[in-house]
């Protein structure tokens, strides 16, 4: 059986971006980290208040953090990945959804978390718990780390699936916004993980298995 689930929101409320502004903060620049963060605090503000694109914000943060990080190599981004895990996406992880996707993988599924987040640190959380992962692919040049590809979101993620596991359908997948909607629809069983309203409206309309509330999240 093939399962895809998405990361943020689903299986953790963690952040990566946090995770490497936190690790620039604590080992090469609180300088650095604190201004940064200034600056995205105002569009947060305006993406929490519904005010802009939530979704278009999170992307948007994944792609201007990447410059935070100086002498940047596979290796440092190993100490990033550990520090992230420890600090945000495994310290933040949803219990019962990682119970869940466990149970697949135990039974021998064929378990991919799909996401904008950068590859490498998807498939070291998605190692945890016997899944694979499917990000944003990354390189290392001249002690830059850049993306190699667009991030895909909303439809752009289900062709990525679609293109990179070669299917058409999948059996199972979990999702929790609407811009998950898309690869929901691929799957014969769709999960609507502690949903936002727009999804929770699309799954109870047309049935769809709805696992927990954003109300008592």
């Amino acid at each position: 059986m093939l399962v895809v689930s998405d990361f943020n929101g689903t299986l953790s409320h963690g952040s990566p971006v946090i995770g490497l502004v936190g690790w620039v903060g604590e080992n090469q620049s609180k300088l650095r980290k604190n201004i940064f963060m200034a600056k995205i605090m105002p569009s947060w503000i305006l993406a929490k208040r519904g005010l802009i694109d939530w979704n278009k914000w999170v992307i948007d943060m994944f792609i201007s953090c990447v410059p935070l990080l100086e002498d940047a190599t596979p290796e440092l981004f190993e100490e990033v990945i550990s520090y992230t895990m420890e600090t945000q996406l495994w310290a933040k992880r949803r219990l019962d959804m990682i119970e869940r996707i466990s149970g697949h993988a135990l039974q021998g599924d064929d378990v991919y978390i799909a996401t904008g987040m950068w590859q490498p640190t998807v498939a070291h959380f998605a190692a945890h718990i016997g899944a694979k992962g499917l990000g944003t692919e990354i390189k290392f040049q001249n002690g830059k780390m850049s993306l190699t590809e667009p991030i895909a979101h909303g439809q752009d993620k289900a062709e990525k699936i679609r293109k990179h596991l070669g299917v058409e359908r999948i059996d199972v997948a979990y999702g929790d916004t609407s811009a998950d909607i898309p690869m929901l629809e691929m799957a014969d069983h769709p999960v609507a993980v502690y949903p936002d309203a727009t999804l929770k409206a699309v799954a109870q309309e047309r049935g769809w298995e709805i696992f927990g509330d954003r109300a008592d999240d």
